[in-house]
């Protein structure tokens, strides 16, 4: 088999919070890797905010904040963002939405610890805990946005979000969960896989991503084979390869029957 190009999306994919990494996702990576394949991150997750149990696996680059930044080898292919006075519209519009957000840097996370929703006070626990070093206070951003993860009140605002930052950003919904993502316009996981198979040489028919929601879509599509896990929505198990579910074991299992492990 000739080496091949591996995307992978972190949280339901290989990791879970409260759950970890399954050690025989650990084995199958490292695997792959000692078969000469290519491995990279591709996530909605900033670079600041990878989990220290991932940082550890053999990935020599990624695809971070939903495409906004690409890295190869230690190489910046691209690190957008927004700059300048549009920084404070967008935080300002935030706040008036009565929307508590996260801001995910390429280097570090920022925000607002003197804002704290109801529920809000549980999950910046979890992230000062988590991302120690790399959290910030808001008033320390610089004039810079990448990408923000935010956790409206009410889904009813959610259309007013989504229409009053579309200069800037797209949003993403997660149903199941309690947040949205705002990504940078003109950037997806697929913009960013598609990017790194440039710069690495590879063709689409020798690159596989391995996902599990809609914001995988982009990258799913852009590779020429998409795995999804067992918990991915049913309209995306119609559409993709389906592996096993994380906790059985899912992924080792997928990455050997296609002979990468």
């Amino acid at each position: 088999m000739t080496n091949k190009i591996l995307f992978f999306d972190i949280d339901g994919t290989i990791y879970r919070e409260g759950f970890g990494l399954p050690e025989s996702t650990v084995e199958a990576l490292k695997a792959c890797a000692r078969n000469g394949h290519k491995l990279l991150l591709c996530t909605g997750r900033g670079h600041s905010s990878i989990p220290a149990a991932v940082r550890g696996l053999p990935f020599t680059g990624g695809v971070y904040a939903c495409g906004t930044h690409v890295m190869v080898d230690d190489r910046v292919l691209v690190d957008a963002g927004v700059q300048g006075p549009d920084c404070r519209k967008i935080i300002d519009i935030l706040y008036r939405n009565k929307c508590p957000f996260f801001v995910n840097n390429s280097d570090y996370i920022y925000y607002d610890p003197n804002y704290y929703p109801e529920g809000f006070d549980k999950i910046i626990q979890r992230m000062v805990k988590d991302y120690r070093g790399k959290i910030q206070p808001l008033h320390k951003l610089p004039d810079r946005l990448s990408k923000l993860t935010a956790y409206p009140r009410f889904n009813s605002l959610i259309p007013r979000i989504a229409k009053e930052l579309s200069p800037w950003f797209d949003l993403i919904e997660h149903p199941q969960y309690a947040y949205i993502e705002l990504v940078l316009r003109g950037y997806t996981k697929g913009t960013g896989v598609e990017l790194a198979m440039r710069e690495l040489g590879f063709d689409r028919d020798d690159s596989y991503g391995f996902g599990d929601s809609d914001n995988d879509v982009p990258m799913l599509d852009a590779v020429g084979h998409g795995v999804v896990m067992a918990e991915a929505p049913e309209e995306l198990r119609s559409r993709y390869t389906c592996a096993g579910a994380l906790q059985e074991d899912g992924l080792a299992q997928a990455l050997k029957k296609l002979g990468l492990a």
